[in-house]
């Protein structure tokens, strides 16, 4: 098992488990089923206009087969917090090195690079240069400055603090979530890695880092905690609201420690 260390600006490291060979394969393996249907979906919708419109539909089926191919990776990489179905699937995401979710730029990047690593047939380029790396980084990854690491199922802790959302009156629900929309995508990707890796933290690293966090949404949002209640246990329940039902999209941006998904 291949661990990639990330050292914050306040010390604190954060560990994640690179994904080998085998699962990337695994996912490309799923997503390639998922691509076909997309494509072959798209052509034959626009195909089907060449019957009332000669011409119209081979010209809008070339122009779709080219969104697929240059787009599928790029954007469900970038919107899907550096996961495309397969991935999701397995359990990997694309991560940028240094830890934080991959920008648009990043996600361009590596998939334009894929042509030659799919080079001369089935990614043959790609698997000997991820074969002889040590984070299994294709050229795609190098040039992008990513790499690919499992999902931590830890993230599931995060719904354990989900009982304290339901002991909060609505009114006071629509409050907390209204403030915390005044958060930008990198402070609530912030929130999210700090509470589900707080396991991964020293017991004075992870006092100091949830009052810092505290200080800083009582500073910004002008919350205050429950009375007897614990920075640790204040920003838990914050962070449950951020991530209860439908009150936001998971965000993409920094990873705990850059404040501070």
């Amino acid at each position: 098992m291949i661990l990639h260390e990330v050292l914050t600006p306040e010390k604190v490291p954060f560990t994640y488990r690179v994904a080998g060979v085998g699962s990337r394969c695994l996912a490309w393996f799923i997503d390639m089923p998922v691509y076909g249907v997309v494509l072959i979906a798209g052509v034959w919708l626009f195909m089907a206009l060449d019957l009332g419109m000669a011409g119209l539909g081979t010209a809008l089926g070339t122009i779709w087969a080219f969104c697929v191919q240059w787009g599928y990776f790029l954007l469900f990489e970038w919107l899907m917090q550096g996961q495309t179905p397969g991935k999701r699937i397995v359990g990997i995401r694309v991560i940028q090195v240094r830890g934080t979710s991959i920008s648009f730029f990043q996600s361009a990047v590596r998939n334009l690079i894929r042509v030659v690593d799919s080079l001369p047939v089935g990614n043959v380029v790609g698997f000997l240069v991820a074969m002889t790396n040590r984070e299994s980084r294709r050229l795609g990854d190098l040039a992008a400055g990513t790499l690919v690491v499992h999902v931590e199922r830890k993230a599931k802790l995060i719904v354990a603090v989900q009982e304290n959302v339901a002991e909060i009156d609505r009114g006071r629900l629509a409050l907390l979530r209204q403030r915390l929309a005044q958060l930008n995508r990198e402070h609530k990707q912030t929130l999210l890695d700090l509470c589900l890796r707080r396991d991964q933290l020293r017991f004075a690293e992870r006092a100091r880092l949830f009052k810092a966090s505290a200080g800083f949404l009582r500073a910004r949002l002008d919350l205050l905690p429950e009375a007897y209640e614990s920075d640790e246990k204040f920003v838990l329940r914050l962070t449950a609201v951020l991530t209860d039902g439908a009150a936001s999209e998971v965000p993409r941006g920094k990873t705990a420690g850059e404040l501070v998904k």
